[in-house]
């Protein structure tokens, strides 16, 4: 969905210009976006010949018109006026001198003409007054053809998916203020003028002019974080009332935004000047119902960055070296028995990996190896015919090569992910430490019982060399969150037996950065906010569901508590969900996070026309994880709803952890990603050209994404009382950050001084034994268990529950996939004393 949009603006701005052939520049920034959305072949059909970045060495194509794909920085408008600016030629200019048709030179013929015979720019954001005033007084008008700000920016991961692919966001949103207050504040109300901006460009792209709901979290589960508690204000309501008022804006100064389908049939829109506003737009038969906007941020769950997810992609993710969530790298033997190496970009042109990437590994391994042997039989016994082929068999043969081919490759790529990502399942012995997992995520095990022996099942995998130092963080973590807090001395010896490095131990202290009761004597009682529902027939290593899913789910059912996720406005009448065509249960009583099942699935049934599908998308600031991206694509088809997550970035268990370990020492430097000055800026006048016959022929368009082009303005910048210590010299003082718009100087931000040199760590370092073996207090409330041991010198290693389970080897044959493997069954020892036999377990 998401794609396809971006896709159909970008081939869309290529063809808004008349000429046949043309030349396309981006810069570093707006590169990437592009290349994700469109293919090299897909511009290339469109007329341009080639595509260069801006900052790069150009050769001069005075017949040819130049697209400029570009953010509106001061850097990227200096050299647009540079290739129109008139300039005498230097003898050493090759690149001029060798033109066999040069064009004319003008006056003393020293003067060399303009780079390109005109210019359409095309900004990615929305553009400053004094930007706009430069190009329209220093570029001449006869070339200045176009000008059109388009508000696409934002990373399009997947259909459903965007990002802005800012890793340090978690530590600039959640790192304690350090001496310096104001800058990490500073900092701070940097991130949310992003996050705003790229969620206005994301709503903007699909037309919806939502109402918002934020997460809110009740004194009951955490205080305010990071530099909010300085700031004073929670940052997903700061982020929401933000978004809320440069969407109005937006929807002000664009007539046809929203889409007529997006909105009731009248809607009052708070007025820039007083005045009462009343837009009324005819509404489509069926019409959509309105879109919905979530913000919520990743401290309100922060068990699903820990907890081994076991679907295809999510696995693949954490267990595989895969750069940026899609380029796979890998070594393999071709069919002349040499070893090579091949980058596989995994992305939803993959048809195999758009359709195992949300299945359990179990289940995409089954599938993988079925179709794998479903081609090879079918094909092999096409051309392994011996005669009666006609030579429009053997034409049709030869012509579909390439793609069974490609097919080929895809299966055999996926099958060897598959296989290696269930070596290192069984390597790093993830059915032991997953079953402990699952028990400290949900509370219960398998049999809905709560868990009682979790430190004898808990320590002897600690003890355990083979088990990864990273693993036995996130068992120990899972472990602290399940129990709301251990005591200071218990949690050191669970140190001591993992052999936690000093920064492992950092990772796992800094919960409490994030709303944990890491100790026990903190006195506060951390209350959940939903209720762990396994679905039925679910694996017992994979029962736990992400609180987005259940937040969902609640919001669709009418029961979400308004208190903990409260409207910024137009709450519906009802209090419940905004889908008039959605059953919603009785709403929850206020302060009340009770669970309940959905019950819009009931209606699914009954419908005998398609309905336009509500959209709804949801954002989490901090990062989100592979489960929730799942959660919302499985979500999307159960509630029939067109949901799309977003997020400052995509996060795996190593980056979360590593990113934990530095919470206290604050960010690093700046994030260079440019924000245009208007993004943060109030609306404006549209700029026109002094020449009326140049600029006005195209007029200036401030177009916004939907397919229904428009000239518009730029949403307007509601400016917090304290939201940048500073006031650049073109906001008008509304003190949005400088003009190119980076964060302030990493000089500029302390880190707090650590009491450990991250340099001096060894992996392998860990603290010594306790000298309080066996004094430590209950474990368990309040059903008494033995406490923590410390760790011996002579403990065995050897894990008291274990599960075993199969590996698999796939062969390709001439006949097919020859699967080879030993007895699948399951064991466990001491886990429990006997499972239902009608209970499923992760096997073969």
């Amino acid at each position: 969905m998401l794609l396809d949009l971006l896709r159909q603006r970008y081939l869309e701005m290529l063809r808004s210009v008349p000429s046949r052939w043309k030349i396309l520049i981006v810069d570093e920034y707006t590169r990437p976006m592009l290349n994700s959305v469109l293919s090299t072949y897909d511009i290339l059909e469109e007329g341009v010949q080639q595509v260069d970045v801006i900052t790069a060495p150009r050769s001069p194509q005075p017949r040819l018109a130049a697209i400029y794909l570009v953010m509106p920085t001061d850097q990227n408008v200096d050299l647009i006026v540079r290739d129109f600016a008139p300039h005498s030629s230097p003898n050493s200019n090759s690149a001029r001198r060798s033109s066999k048709k040069r064009e004319p030179a003008h006056g003393s013929g020293q003067v060399e003409p303009p780079r390109y015979a005109s210019a359409y720019l095309q900004f990615l954001e929305g553009i400053d007054d004094r930007l706009v005033g430069r190009l329209t007084s220093e570029l001449p008008h006869t070339y200045l053809l176009a000008l059109k700000e388009l508000y696409l920016n934002l990373h399009a991961l997947e259909s459903r998916v965007f990002s802005l692919k800012s890793p340090h966001a978690f530590l600039s949103l959640y790192s304690p203020p350090g001496l310096k207050v104001e800058d990490s504040v500073a900092r701070w109300n940097y991130e949310i003028s992003r996050m705003s901006h790229t969620l206005v460009n994301a709503l903007a792209t699909l037309g919806e002019y939502p109402m918002i709901r934020y997460y809110s979290p009740p004194s009951s589960f955490h205080s305010l974080l990071g530099p909010a508690a300085a700031a004073g204000e929670s940052m997903c309501k700061r982020l929401a009332e933000r978004v809320q008022a440069e969407i109005d804006a937006y929807a002000r100064d664009n007539s046809d935004f929203p889409v007529s389908d997006r909105l009731p049939a009248s809607c009052t829109l708070p007025p820039p000047d007083g005045f009462a506003l009343l837009v009324s737009q005819p509404v489509s038969d069926p019409p959509r119902p309105r879109g919905v906007l979530l913000i919520t941020d990743r401290s309100m769950d922060l068990y699903a960055p820990f907890v081994h997810e076991f679907t295809y992609q999510a696995m693949c993710n954490d267990l595989l070296n895969i750069e940026d969530g899609r380029t796979y790298k890998y070594t393999f033997r071709n069919a002349s028995n040499d070893i090579e190496d091949k980058e596989a970009i995994l992305t939803e042109e993959d048809s195999v990996w758009t359709e195992v990437r949300h299945m359990h590994m179990k289940d995409a391994l089954d599938k993988l190896i079925a179709d794998f042997k479903a081609y090879a039989g079918e094909h092999d016994g096409k051309f392994g015919q011996s005669g009666g082929t006609s030579l429009n068999d053997m034409k049709d043969m030869l012509a579909s090569l390439p793609q069974l081919r490609e097919t080929k490759e895809k299966l055999s790529l996926h099958l060897t992910m598959a296989e290696k990502c269930m070596h290192l399942f069984e390597k790093k012995k993830l059915p032991s430490a997953a079953f402990i997992e699952q028990c400290c995520a949900t509370g219960v095990t398998p049999e809905g019982k709560t868990p009682k022996t979790l430190v004898e099942e808990m320590v002897p995998l600690l003890d355990d060399r083979s088990v990864s130092s990273t693993d036995k963080l996130r068992i120990i973590a899972l472990y602290i969150m399940h129990r709301d807090g251990v005591p200071e001395g218990d949690r050191k010896r669970l140190y001591q037996h993992a052999r936690l490095a000093l920064h492992e131990m950092d990772a796992v202290d800094n919960l409490s950065q994030m709303g944990i009761n890491v100790s026990k004597d903190s006195g506060k009682k951390r209350k959940a906010l939903f209720k762990q529902r396994p679905e039925e027939d679910s694996y017992d290593i994979s029962r736990f569901q992400p609180a987005l899913k259940y937040m969902l789910e609640e919001h669709f059912s009418g029961s979400l508590d308004q208190s903990t996720f409260p409207y910024v406005r137009d709450a519906p009448p009802s209090g419940g969900s905004s889908s008039s065509r959605a059953t919603s249960a009785a709403p929850a009583q206020a302060g009340s996070l009770r669970s309940a099942r959905p019950q819009w699935t009931a209606t699914r049934g009954r419908r005998t026309v398609a309905e336009p599908r509500q959209r709804v998308v949801v954002f989490v600031a901090g990062g989100m994880t592979f489960s929730e991206v799942r959660a919302v694509y499985k979500l999307s088809e159960s509630a029939n709803k067109d949901i799309v997550i977003g997020s400052t970035n995509t996060i795996t268990p190593e980056q979360f952890v590593s990113d934990l370990s530095n919470l206290d020492r604050g960010p690093p430097g700046g994030d260079t990603s440019p924000i245009p000055p208007t993004a943060l800026s109030a609306p404006r006048k549209e700029s026109k050209a002094s020449n009326p016959t140049s600029l006005s022929q195209q007029p200036y368009d401030r177009s916004h994404p939907h397919p229904h082009s428009h000239p518009s303005r730029q949403p307007q910048y509601v400016p917090e009382p304290h939201s940048h210590p500073q006031s650049h010299p073109h906001s008008r003082g509304r003190g949005p950050p400088p003009s190119n718009c980076m964060p302030p100087p990493s000089n500029s931000y302390p880190i707090p001084t650590s009491s450990r040199d991250p340099r001096s760590l060894s992996p392998l370092e860990y603290a010594p034994p306790s000298q309080t073996s066996g004094l430590s207090p209950r474990m368990y409330s309040p059903a008494p268990s033995p406490s923590i041991p410390s760790p011996s010198p002579t403990r065995s290693f050897s894990t008291k529950s274990s599960t075993t389970y199969t590996s698999v080897s796939t062969t390709a044959t001439s006949t097919g996939m020859e699967v080879k493997g030993s007895s699948l069954n399951g064991t466990a020892e001491v886990v429990e004393k006997e499972k239902k036999k009608k209970k499923k377990l992760f096997g073969f």
